[in-house]
């Protein structure tokens, strides 16, 4: 590997983090939620109802220790699938997943906003890996996000087959500092084999041969 693949990986990775720290405050919610239940779940185990028969007790304990249970093992399961955001294992996923995913990620940066993202109702099949999309298509949202006028919509369309499109509502954008630049997002599109084709009120994404094939 040449000293310029090696700067143009390390540039990749560099955007790659600034997109997992903007997403770790969800990411961590879903792993500390179901610990919380489970403490609570853990606390009631402890404090047996007064006037209970030791029958009832047992079962309300049973069915406690159950539901502690299910939870850790969900915490757990969470806990686990943050390694996919560190290493690439090559995993592959249906766009229409990849873009829901993406949707619930996106959520607290909407919820703060007085913009939103209208997500696609038809999602053209196609199989995209997983990492390196995810990555891309998260960028490619914040980075357009400041550009929509207030109590507007990004609107997403990817009903034709190898495109994703995202257009902008007429009127700027307000002046909001922007946690992605264009040519962060053409990075990320670039490494993964994408095509980033930016308009005045639409970029489109072109998704890799392979995958719109």
């Amino acid at each position: 590997m040449t000293q310029s693949d090696t700067l143009g990986l390390l540039a990749v990775k560099g955007v790659q983090l600034k997109v997992f720290c903007q997403i770790f405050p969800v990411l961590r919610h879903e792993v500390l939620g179901p610990l919380s239940s489970a403490s609570l779940a853990a606390a009631m185990l402890r404090q047996a109802p007064e006037g209970a028969s030791n029958e009832a007790v047992q079962q309300r304990c049973e069915r406690l220790a159950g539901d502690l249970a299910e939870m850790l093992e969900e915490s757990v399961g969470v806990v686990r699938e943050l390694e996919g955001w560190l290493s690439d294992a090559g995993a592959t996923t249906p766009c229409g997943d990849l873009l829901q995913e993406c949707r619930k990620l996106m959520f607290s940066h909407l919820l703060l906003s007085r913009h939103g993202i209208r997500w696609p109702e038809q999602v053209v099949h196609a199989d995209v890996p997983v990492f390196s999309t995810r990555y891309l298509v998260l960028a490619w949202l914040l980075c357009l996000l400041p550009m929509v006028p207030a109590d507007a919509h990004l609107e997403l369309d990817a009903s034709e087959p190898g495109v994703w499109r995202a257009r902008l509502p007429e009127g700027g954008g307000a002046e909001q500092p922007m946690a992605f630049n264009p040519q962060e997002v053409e990075l990320l599109a670039t490494a993964a084999g994408w095509r980033l084709e930016r308009q005045d009120r639409c970029w489109s994404l072109h998704l890799p041969a392979a995958s719109s094939a």
